[in-house]
């Protein structure tokens, strides 16, 4: 998914999609009133109690028209697909399939379990995700993350209007499904835990728009009450769910902030619970305002400065090289964010098992040997930085650009700065003439959605203009590979490509600051590779 910034969160992401994030630690905070000295698990009230968090408002509640943190994490307790994660070693477990199979990874057979229902207690069939999944990309329905489905066998007949629904999903019996791709791609069960693939009741189809105001999933939890808008949404816990680990607090509620600042005073006080973004610039003073209460999580919530290789003067790989390896990233990590990120030398994040060893050679700070490389290269001297408006963005691309004048003697830099959707237009239409921000979060762990969707030739993020031959083939390779041993290596090859080519200069992983109120077991909080934190297995130690 793309990001403009945590709480957008974005297209996709969700533009990533998304993410999108993943956990390497949680450090900080002591043992964070985590049971005491003895080690034992802390002891949660009777029944579960209440757990509060930050939200912003989130922009849809439909699961295939989520494409940004704020709803898809309220639609992650309310839904259960076919696939979940496994948030210990990132690989998909049972969800509503119990298992699954494919012999060439291009047709997969999901068996369903029995015992699904829907909170209207609507039974969970094949069926329903077959017609879940017609519904999504039914150009009539306008849904943003109908392009996730872009692989399936008769996807585009039905975007162009020559057919009503996808000849790749069909139910060969109740609890059977069956999915043929277009061609092989050994990531499907990954991708299938992102929410476009959620499914939905019949009750959905009759009024979507009342639908989007009270939610009926199939998940951990059921709403209680509607949307109430700018303000919270409630759910409970939902005594029926078929999975295996039912959700630990009775009730959650996500409140509704436009200032975070006010969220963070709220915690402190008390009338909040957890703020899982806290200001980078509280970092300095996290530990007087909250003790042992506060966690650090770094995720895969990827910052870069692109390139638009369709200009001249960015075409020469030794201009990108030298433009890199002028950044003093860590110089702008500590005056800017508090130390609230990681430098990257990777375009995988670390966490996934597909990550090289963070060898990227022109990541490095080297100055001297930046303004011999640009000199010779004819680097340019003028620069338009481009960066989209609104998101915090400013102080650290001025940093970049005055490191480029010193380092580089670049003479002249303007900046364009447009709303994010706006900024995209741009993109669109390949009028950026210089170096541009993004930022790109896994919607699902896959170092597969880590890449194709910037990289890939035609690729439908792929800004830079970049093209590799070698790379798109060992993409299409590694999807194919039914090894998974054989997949990670041929994705960390063609990461390796990447870093040798640099279409887009790494600059950072994101940190996210999370701070709680005494009445939650702050080792019992965790953050995911999609930066969410998982509030069902809060424990609540107070009412």
């Amino acid at each position: 998914m793309k990001n403009s910034s945590r709480r957008r969160r974005a297209t996709g992401a969700v533009a990533v999609t998304a993410a999108a994030a993943l956990v390497l630690s949680a450090c900080g905070g002591g043992d964070d009133n985590g049971g005491g000295d003895n080690g034992e698990a802390a002891q949660g009230v009777e029944g579960g109690g209440t757990v509060s968090a930050y939200n912003c408002e989130p922009q849809f509640l439909v699961p295939g028209n989520s494409t940004e943190v704020c709803g898809s994490w309220v639609l992650d307790s309310l839904f259960t697909g076919l696939v979940q994660t496994d948030l210990e070693t990132n690989e998909p477990m049972p969800g509503v399939a119990e298992s699954w199979d494919t012999e060439d990874n291009q047709t997969w057979t999901f068996t369903l379990g029995e015992d699904w229902t829907f909170h209207d207690g609507e039974e969970i069939t094949a069926q329903t995700f077959v017609d879940t999944y017609n519904w999504v990309v039914d150009p009539d329905n306008a849904q943003q993350s109908a392009n996730f489905f872009d692989n399936f066998v008769g996807y585009q007949e039905v975007v162009d209007g020559d057919a009503e629904e996808m000849e790749g999903v069909r139910a060969v019996d109740d609890y059977t499904l069956e999915i043929e791709l277009t061609e092989p791609f050994s990531p499907l069960p990954d991708m299938l835990t992102y929410t476009a693939f959620y499914p939905m009741p019949s009750v959905a189809y009759e009024d979507i728009e009342a639908f989007e105001q009270a939610p009926v999933g199939n998940g951990r939890y059921m709403m209680d009450g509607e949307w109430e808008h700018d303000v919270q949404i409630a759910v409970e816990r939902f005594e029926d769910w078929a999975g295996e680990d039912p959700g630990l607090p009775q009730r959650i509620e996500w409140k509704m902030y436009t200032d975070i600042e006010t969220a963070y005073l709220d915690v402190q006080s008390g009338n909040l619970d957890i703020l899982d973004a806290a200001p980078p610039n509280r970092r300095a003073t996290v530990e007087s305002d909250f003790g042992e209460n506060y966690a650090d999580f770094d995720t895969s919530s990827f910052t870069y400065m692109g390139l638009p290789l369709y200009q001249e003067e960015f075409q020469d790989v030794d201009v990108r090289h030298a433009l890199s390896m002028a950044i003093d990233r860590q110089a702008i990590i500590d005056a800017i964010f508090d130390g609230a990120q990681t430098p990257a030398a990777n375009i995988i994040p670390p966490a996934l098992s597909d990550a090289g060893e963070g060898n990227c050679e022109f990541c490095e700070y080297d100055p001297e040997a930046a303004k011999e490389l640009y000199e010779e290269a004819g680097g340019p001297t003028d620069l338009t930085i481009y960066f989209n408006s609104g998101a915090g963005h400013e102080e650290w691309v001025e940093a970049v650009s005055n490191q480029w004048q010193q380092n580089l003697g670049v003479e002249n830099v303007e900046f364009e700065s447009l709303d994010f959707a706006q900024y995209l237009a741009l993109h669109d239409e390949k009028e950026v003439t210089g170096p541009y921000r993004l930022g790109w979060s896994l919607s699902y762990p896959s170092a597969q959605y880590a890449m194709e969707p910037i990289y890939a030739t035609g690729a439908s993020s792929n800004y830079a203009g970049y093209s590799n031959e070698e790379f798109d083939d060992l993409i299409n390779e590694a999807n194919a590979e039914t090894d998974p041993d054989t997949a990670a290596e041929m994705y960390t090859e063609a990461e390796a490509i990447l870093l040798e080519d640099m279409p887009v200069i790494p600059m950072w992983f994101s940190n996210y600051l999370v701070v709680h109120s005494d009445r939650v077991d702050g080792d019992s909080i965790f953050m995911d590779q999609a930066t969410y934190t998982h509030l069902e297995d809060v424990v609540v130690t107070e009412e």
